[in-house]
């Protein structure tokens, strides 16, 4: 999806690594699952000037929330792909 804003083009980054991970915040120890990352690009530049995940909550507040994705940390490592030998 690409939304025409005044300055900006909005889309959404559909390969983010956060998305459908559990993250916390670090600076509010707020938590929630990454449901859409959007990527704000000028269209005067073509730059991208900035980027907003929004979060399902996890502590059943039912109050969704944003943030700068490069602030959220992931709640739990994802394995490795090694496979294991049997």
């Amino acid at each position: 999806m690409i939304r025409n804003d005044t300055n900006v083009w909005v889309r959404e980054d559909d390969d983010h690594h956060l998305l459908g991970r559990e993250v916390i915040h670090p600076a509010t120890e707020r938590t929630g699952t990454v449901g859409t990352v959007f990527i704000r690009t000028s269209k005067v530049t073509g730059k991208t000037v900035g980027r907003t995940a929004h979060m399902r909550p996890m502590d059943s507040s039912g109050r969704e929330w944003t943030a700068d994705p490069r602030e959220l940390k992931p709640l739990r490592l994802l394995a490795p792909d090694v496979a294991g030998a049997w």
